[in-house]
């Protein structure tokens, strides 16, 4: 770390930045809290040595990313040279997390990860249109504000500032999907993955205030393995981008539509506690006291939950001492990094005030989960809220800690849908119908009693005829010679019709993806494909050709019959253009066709189409929809297998 001279509390640079307080410290920089006196705001500081051999590129880098709007992208306000300092001036991050400190406790929810990483791909893939890229992406790059909003900060200007921008724009594209990657894997599992970026030209650094990921033969540890929960697609970009392959998304762009799509809003959990439990009134993350996670305890709610969060509580500090107090120090916008100066002073946490948080908190999540569940942890919840109190009560001098309460905790549970109550008849006895009312009823019935008696009489007549040719049935019979007759005569049965019965549908029960290269193709949405629904569709993931980029002959989906069954027709609705062929199978394989039965084919199918098979089939328990050629996106060189429904007969 470098200290820039000249920089201090009270500086003022450039006649109105008056600097305030340190948050962090670069390699080359340092990030300065500052006020504005021209605007009377406040603003955040980069500041550098303007005789530095990276100061001019920086300098220039955003002067280029302050030209691009939007509002994911932490926009530059100002930039500047004063007193032998280059600065830029960066808009505030009040009440700003980054990702590092969101990581403190472990991995966040799989939809939250999905998120931040979906809108930081997105902004940066608008700012790959405008030739800038970041090229230097860590878990601090990343940040959520207090209403859930996602910040990309240091676009173009960390990379200048680490001489990381050597690459050319599609190389550099290639470094920030590694980087975003890098930023899911840490986000599913809590871990830094050491994989250098661009083949070493972006070496992989300090894992930034996280543990390392565990490596294995061929990369790093898949997400699957290191956490639960973690989505088919997620894991598999993880395991291809960070593998010895190096595969898997070549731009942001192309990241952002693998992962998509993603929720709207943050969730309201992050990782294992289930509950988000920050007070809705914080407006601002100043230094205040952290409570400790609860960590994977807080998976089961009750009484032990309860005694594990008090626990954990008053185990706090590093040598986990009962009856110690510890410091905490945590600041809104710092980087995370080793040696990073912390800002406000140290907290004192008690142990008693820990417990009656814990206890409190325990109490919030019991709640929340009780309007799922019923009275039963409503009670348990009230229980816990009431120790807590008598916590508080017998402490009062001593109780300092962050009180969370059951409503708020209830406020941000998700809300839970009410069935309908059962309809209320009158038992009132209804009146006799009226002399119209029966002669009309007694018309009706005798009116449906002839058409039925013609429908009948019309049947009858029909009984022997036929509507088309039918194939003549010859029956020979030998008799007995007679002086009359010769023998060896033959009798000629009169022709019959013989009509087969409509194809029925057939209970499609489960299913999973089918990939002949490692049998995995977008598993969770294959339940798409049968749930009566043809706005929804199982979609593959995104290839560089129709063909799949010419290593398989196809991706589809594998389906569960209710029993095994003679398949006479398959009925697809298909979103786009595509080739399919059809398959009847009873083998459970993924990424095999061997010893199935093929249905039909149809080239340049979509929207509903029926395919039947050419002949008799024997009875099988699964069907297999092959793409032999994907469909093309609106964006170039895109290309995914698409399927609506799945209907068999």
């Amino acid at each position: 770390m470098t200290h820039v001279q000249g920089v201090g509390p009270g500086s003022v640079l450039g006649g109105r930045y008056a600097v305030t307080l340190r948050t962090s410290e670069g390699t080359h920089h340092e990030r300065w809290r500052a006020n504005d006196h021209t605007l009377e705001r406040e603003v955040v500081l980069v500041c550098f040595p303007a005789a530095s051999s990276v100061a001019a590129a920086a300098l220039d880098a955003a002067r280029r990313a302050a030209g691009i709007e939007d509002s994911r992208l932490v926009r530059v306000l100002d930039v500047g040279t004063d007193q032998g300092v280059g600065f830029i001036v960066e808009e505030p991050l009040t009440g700003a997390a980054p990702l590092s400190h969101l990581l403190q406790s472990g991995g966040l929810s799989p939809d939250e990860v999905r998120r931040l990483t979906g809108e930081a791909a997105t902004a940066l893939d608008k700012a790959t249109h405008r030739g800038l890229h970041h090229l230097a992406l860590t878990p601090s790059s990343l940040l959520r504000m207090s209403d859930g909003a996602v910040k990309v900060r240091g676009l173009a200007t960390e990379a200048a500032l680490t001489d990381a921008d050597r690459l050319s724009d599609e190389r550099a594209s290639r470094a920030d999907a590694v980087g975003l990657v890098k930023i899911a894997y840490a986000g599913l599992t809590g871990r830094w993955p050491m994989v250098s970026v661009d083949d070493g030209l972006i070496p992989a650094g300090a894992p930034v205030g996280l543990e390392a990921a565990p490596t294995i033969v061929g990369g790093v540890a898949a997400p699957s393995e290191i956490a639960v929960g973690v989505p088919n697609d997620l894991d598999l970009i993880c395991r291809m981008t960070l593998g010895n392959g190096r595969r898997g998304p070549v731009s942001p762009g192309d990241l952002a539509l693998q992962i998509a799509p993603w929720p709207s809003e943050q969730a309201s959990s992050d990782g294992a506690t289930g509950i988000g439990l920050r007070s809705r009134d914080r407006e601002s993350l100043e230094p205040t006291r952290v409570m400790p996670s609860v960590g994977a305890g807080a998976a089961a709610v009750g009484a032990a939950g309860v005694a594990g969060a008090a626990g954990a509580a008053s185990r706090t500090g590093a040598g986990g001492d009962l009856g110690q107090p510890s410091t905490i120090f945590f600041d809104s916008v710092s980087e995370g990094q080793p040696g990073a100066t912390t800002t406000g002073a140290p907290t004192t946490e008690r142990p008693h005030g820990g417990i009656a948080a814990a206890g409190a908190a325990a109490a919030g999540v019991a709640g929340a989960i009780g309007d799922k569940v019923g009275s039963f942890a409503r009670a348990a919840a009230d229980k816990a809220a009431a120790r807590a109190a008598e916590r508080r009560s017998s402490h009062d001098d001593d109780f300092e800690g962050e009180d969370i309460g059951l409503v708020d905790a209830l406020d941000e549970a998700p809300t839970t849908r009410l069935e309908p109550p059962l309809p209320v008849f009158g038992r009132d006895v209804p009146e006799a119908p009226s002399g119209a009312q029966s002669r009309i009823a007694l018309a009706i019935v005798g009116v449906l009693v002839l058409i039925a008696l013609v429908i009948g009489i019309s049947n009858v007549m029909k009984i022997g005829q036929h509507d088309g040719p039918a194939t003549a049935v010859t029956v020979t019979q030998t008799r007995t010679p007679s002086a009359s007759q010769p023998q060896g005569t033959t009798t000629q049965a009169p022709p019959a019709t013989t009509q087969a019965p409509p194809a029925a549908p057939v209970s499609v029960i489960g299913g999973t993806g089918f990939d002949p290269e490692d049998g995995t193709e977008a598993d969770q949405n294959v339940k798409l494909t049968f749930d009566g629904d043809p706005g929804t569709e199982w979609r593959s993931r995104w290839y560089g050709t129709a063909s799949f980029n010419g290593k398989k002959d196809g991706v589809g989906v594998l389906l569960d019959l209710s029993a095994p069954t003679v398949v006479k027709e398959v009925e697809l609705v298909l979103g786009a253009e595509q080739n399919v062929t059809v398959y009847a199978t009873d083998s459970g394989s993924k990424d095999s066709l061997d010893g199935a039965q093929k249905i039909g084919s149809m080239k340049r199918a979509s929207g509903t189409v029926v395919i039947k098979a050419d002949g008799p089939l024997q009875p099988a328990s699964k069907i297999l929809v092959l793409v032999t050629k994907a469909a093309p996106a609106e964006a170039a060189n895109h290309y995914r297998a698409q399927i609506s429904e799945v209907t068999v007969r």
